[in-house]
């Protein structure tokens, strides 16, 4: 078995149980999909979503990337008792910082909340604050879940890591029926099943990591820990915005309900961020590990390659068949998300060949470079923002995330390609996610009727799944060629 293919190999299998890990957690949300639409309005949804909003800013301050430093230093050691006071300094930082921010965002709930009912039209105002104040607690132990199982990441414990996935996923869809549909207590439920959840996730993880770290404050091992995250914050704080100014602009611009179909449309369209996440849990600790090795390069340049076109093909699958599988599980008002879907699903598509072009910037330590991609997907986003969502509302959201998407992917490869070459296969797949969702979205309007639909459906896979083929695979199209036409 050549080098390339215990690699595959090893990747894929931990991959699975983080592929599993993350499809539990990625699936309270479309589990949740069916249940709320049933019993809140497409406005509630909406509330949902900004509430969300506010809790994602504040995982960013507290979090201040700092795991990927951790990471990074992690590796760098090879003394045992260093490693466990690397990540040991890193749960007190964790623990510290999340614990003020929730507290922040508990004592701030009420002005928080009057800066989420900004908008053009002030003839309504909608009361966010006890959604904060129950996320607070939500937050605090969502943050301390994350630090954990970072460790049994690092440790390469991907099914440890899903039984805390499981128990987090358990707990929080059982209070969510028991709250939302058997006690009926309104949105309160869905932000209490879901501190409910990370609370018990979080002490599953303590459990199976208690003798992985040292507690420690050590400046010594926590300073450099800073100073190799920090200059990605801004980067974080930019990737924030890029995918959360387009929730608030559609607050600002339009209505609940907007943002309700495009919550929706977020979660569903998320099924790609499955696999992104899934990918990214095993690729980050192999990639670092194997990056003083002579033929790094060449292997980065191939993972490259079978991962875009196993998410390409993820891509198709969603495209083709999402417009029957929404009409199938929501009430009507929710229908015209779908639509929506398509942009989102090729922003993420985008994200998840991102994840593997970044790999040269934090490699190589420079992760400042991060921070300037991030600027030019931040303006890109903004501007297309306020120009599109007036006029197509959350459809236009959707499509500035999608031209944001491109935009940073395309900054980042030149900038990476300038300190860190890798000969990777990206114009082909920058070509395929445009193609393949314009052709998509071009045919929205051909029928309603359901079968002709599927029919449709159904061509424009097989026909999409060879474009994939032809354009993703390295000569898959000149093998193509010479088989059928015995050049």
């Amino acid at each position: 078995m050549s080098e390339f293919s215990k690699t595959l190999r090893e990747i894929s299998l931990q991959s699975f149980g983080y592929g599993l890990s993350t499809i539990l957690s990625r699936l309270i949300g479309f589990i949740s999909v069916p249940i709320l639409a049933h019993y809140f309005s497409t406005e509630q949804y909406g509330t949902i979503s900004l509430v969300q909003v506010a809790l994602s800013l504040a995982v960013i301050i507290a979090g201040m990337n700092v795991g990927s430093g951790v990471s990074f230093y992690f590796f760098q050691h090879e003394s045992k008792d260093v490693k466990k006071k690397i990540l040991g300094s890193g749960v007190v930082y964790i623990l510290i910082a999340s614990f003020l921010i929730s507290l922040s965002v508990f004592v701030f709930s009420g002005a928080i909340s009057d800066i989420l009912n900004l908008r053009q039209n002030k003839d309504s105002y909608h009361s966010f604050q006890p959604y904060l104040e129950i996320g607070s607690i939500y937050l605090f132990f969502g943050i301390f879940m994350t630090a954990i199982q970072n460790i049994l990441r690092l440790h390469k414990e991907p099914y440890k890591y899903l039984v805390c996935e499981l128990v987090n996923f358990g707990t929080n869809v059982l209070v969510l029926v028991l709250l939302v549909c058997v006690f009926e207590t309104g949105l309160e439920g869905v932000f209490w099943a879901r501190a409910a959840g990370v609370f018990a996730g979080s002490f599953c993880g303590l459990f199976y990591v208690r003798k992985r770290y040292t507690l420690c404050l050590s400046s010594s091992l926590l300073l450099p820990v800073l100073f190799y995250s920090l200059p990605q914050f801004p980067a974080s704080l930019l990737g924030w915005g890029q995918g959360q100014a387009s929730r608030l602009l559609i607050n600002y611009f339009t209505d609940l309900h907007e943002q309700g179909l495009f919550a929706t449309a977020f979660i569903l369209a998320s099924v790609l961020n499955l696999a992104n996440a899934a990918f990214r849990l095993a690729y980050d600790p192999y990639a670092l590990s194997i990056m003083k090795n002579e033929n790094a390069k060449e292997m980065y340049a191939k993972i490259f390659t079978a991962y875009s076109f196993t998410l390409g093909l993820i891509l198709i699958c969603f495209l083709c068949f999402i417009r029957s599988f929404v009409s199938l599980i929501t009430p009507e008002e929710y229908h015209s998300c779908y639509v929506i879907s398509y942009f989102l699903a090729g922003s993420f598509f985008m994200a998840g060949c991102n994840n593997i072009l970044g790999t040269g910037i934090w490699v190589t330590g420079r992760t400042i470079f991060s921070s300037y991609c991030q600027v030019f997907t931040f303006v890109t986003v903004l501007v297309s923002g306020f120009l599109l969502i007036p006029i197509y509302k959350a459809t236009g959201a959707a499509l500035s995330l999608f031209l944001g998407s491109l935009v940073h992917s395309l900054v980042l490869f030149f900038m990476t390609q300038k300190i860190y070459k890798v000969n990777y296969r990206y114009i082909q797949s920058v070509i395929f996610v445009v193609v393949s969702v314009m052709i998509i979205f071009s045919t929205r309007n051909i029928t309603n009727e359901i079968f002709s639909t599927l029919l449709i459906s159904f061509i424009c896979f097989l026909t999409l799944g060879f474009f994939a083929y032809l354009i993703l695979m390295p000569r898959g199209a000149i093998r193509f060629i010479r088989k059928h036409l015995h050049v």
